[in-house]
């Protein structure tokens, strides 16, 4: 079992977890998955630095609406590069196909499922960005008036 400790939250991964983000890691690609990891750690990071500034009194408005619209950004760019992913291995895999011939339809099939890894955990960090970009905007204009 995986703890990793912030601040006051605890994530436990299971064994099981921890082996299927490892597998997504390397059958969807080192040179994608990798930055999407590593986007999914900065956003969660700046979400965390986000509330525990916006605890803190004489907290400097604009700075947080900057970190509120990096995690936007960021959430936005990596579902554009997970996408971006998937059309070079779409591409990369249809240029494949074309040059073996005769392929099984399975094998298309898996070659489809393994090119969705990236847009998906794109789109996710994406739906979380954006309901915490919402959640914070809402909570500095409360801090405004």
């Amino acid at each position: 079992m995986l703890i990793i400790e912030v601040t006051k939250i605890v994530l436990v991964l299971t064994k099981k977890q921890y082996d299927m983000i490892f597998e997504h890691l390397i059958i969807g690609g080192i040179y994608f998955m990798l930055p999407i990891y590593i986007m999914w750690i900065i956003v969660i990071f700046l979400g965390i630095k986000f509330l525990i500034k916006f605890n803190v009194e004489n907290t400097d408005i604009k700075k947080l609406t900057k970190t509120n619209s990096l995690i936007i950004f960021l959430g936005s760019f990596t579902f554009l590069f997970g996408l971006l992913g998937q059309i070079l291995g779409i591409y990369n895999a249809l240029q494949a196909v074309q040059q073996a011939g005769d392929i099984s339809p399975a094998l298309i099939a898996g070659g489809l499922r393994v090119s969705l890894l990236a847009p998906l955990y794109g789109f996710f960090l994406f739906l979380i960005s954006f309901i915490t970009w919402f959640i914070f905007k809402n909570l500095l204009k409360q801090q405004i008036n």
